[in-house]
C-alpha cells in the first residue's frame, strides 16, 4: 500500500509524534515516578495523552521547521 505523496508532511507529523511522544512518556514518567508496579498502565495513559497532544502540534510545527531550516540552510525541500 502506497500513500499519496501529498500526505507526505501529515505523515511525517504524524510518525514524529508517535515517536517522541513514546520516548518522552517513558523518560518523564521514570524521572517523575521511577520504576513502580504500575508503571506499564501508567505509561500507556501518559502515551496516550502525550500523542492526543503531540500529533496537531507536530502539524503545526514540522512546516514551520521546514521553512526556518530552508531559510537558514537555502537548502530547497
Amino acid at each position: 500500500m502506497t500513500i499519496h505523496p501529498k500526505y507526505a508532511g501529515v505523515l511525517m507529523g504524524f510518525i514524529i509524534s508517535l515517536g517522541m511522544s513514546f520516548f518522552m512518556s517513558f523518560v518523564m514518567l521514570y524521572v517523575n515516578i521511577g520504576f513502580i508496579p504500575t508503571f506499564l498502565s501508567k505509561w500507556m495513559y501518559a502515551w496516550g495523552v502525550g500523542f492526543i497532544v503531540a500529533f496537531p502540534v507536530a502539524a503545526v510545527l514540522v512546516p514551520i521547521a521546514k521553512k526556518c531550516a530552508m531559510k537558514a540552510t537555502g537548502a530547497v525541500m
